[in-house]
């Protein structure tokens, strides 16, 4: 055996062991910097969820009916508006989006969906009878009639309810909304377990909301290209929308069981004949247009605008949405 094949063994298992020792030194170093890190930011992050936590059960009701319990809050005067959140939302981002979208002069009939925040999820939960609480709370509420704005996730109810309910529905408004189970372009699986995992956690939301913007929003469907180009004001409304999920453990459940719903029920449009407004933006990386091509398709008399850029939730085009909202609304008879 010569020198040479003794020589070349040896020196690979010598640079074998160098890389290993190499790798755990760079493991623990950043081991070290994140301990750190959750040292120096845990007071900051403890006091903001517990100030928002103060916030949710201040600012909201509960109903009991036979269909389950119903997290609620009513805001503002005006005509009576229901809006239907979407995935890792409750109440309090509805009521937000109302404002956001639609402005002043409307009473804003905000809910928790099924498992988010203090609802529940029952039995059997579905589509439809997820439609039937909202009902039962606007006869708890005696609201005779209201605009249904169905945002993301919260598309498929409020479409439903439409239908279900056409007497109580003046508008029917789809903004970034889902339609299906699934279309071409909606965010991979493995991205959306990703988000999964992120709410799981609310010190894992709130470390990405705070440092990581643009990661936590570009796998919420708001491209790093869309988000570049952001206005000042803009990146601060990006904000607001993140911070209004916290904390968001207590979403968690109502985003599992709306994709759970969603796989096992079709929405109905058969009895649907409120005037419908159908807003998406082109370059949704969350929700695909391809669901408001499928929403316009089985509602006959719905308008489908299309925005070119905007991602998930417009904000980008903020002024058209509401260009294009108010326009929509002047000409709904109530």
């Amino acid at each position: 055996m010569s020198l040479r094949s003794l020589f070349i063994p040896m020196y690979g298992q010598l640079c074998y062991n160098l890389s290993m020792k190499i790798l755990l030194i760079i493991v623990a170093i950043l081991i070290v910097i994140a301990g750190v890190l959750v040292i120096v930011t845990y007071p900051r992050y403890s006091r903001e969820m517990r100030a928002a936590r103060e916030h949710l059960q201040a600012e909201s009701e509960i109903l009991n009916t036979d269909k389950g319990d119903i997290e609620y809050a009513v805001k503002g005067e005006g005509t009576p508006v229901l809006m239907l959140h979407g995935a890792g939302g409750g109440y309090d981002q509805g009521l937000w989006a109302g404002k956001l979208y639609l402005g002043g002069g409307y009473k804003f009939i905000s809910v928790s969906r099924y498992g988010y925040l203090r609802s529940s999820i029952p039995k059997d939960p579905s589509i439809k009878s997820q439609s039937a609480l909202y009902n039962a709370l606007l006869d708890r509420l005696n609201i005779k009639k209201v605009i249904v704005v169905g945002i993301s996730a919260g598309g498929p109810s409020a479409t439903q309810f439409a239908n279900d309910y056409p007497e109580k529905t003046s508008a029917l408004m789809l903004l970034s909304a889902v339609s299906q189970a699934g279309a071409p372009g909606d965010k991979p699986a493995f991205y959306v377990k990703i988000i999964h995992l992120i709410q799981q956690s609310d010190y894992a939301y709130w470390a990405f909301t705070k440092f990581m913007q643009p990661t936590i929003l570009s796998l919420m469907g708001v491209l790093p290209d869309v988000y570049q180009k952001f206005t000042p004001p803009q990146k601060k409304m990006a904000q607001e929308m993140l911070d209004i999920m916290h904390p968001m453990t207590p979403r968690y459940k109502g985003t599992v069981n709306d994709g759970e719903m969603i796989q096992r029920e079709e929405v109905s449009t058969n009895n649907l004949s409120a005037p419908t407004l159908i807003l998406h933006a082109e370059d949704d990386a969350l929700v695909s247009y391809h669901h408001a091509e499928n929403a316009h398709k089985k509602i006959r008399q719905s308008r489908l605008i299309f925005l070119s850029t905007g991602g998930h939730a417009m904000l980008s085009q903020l002024d058209k949405v509401r260009q294009y909202t108010k326009e929509f609304l002047n000409n709904i008879k109530f």
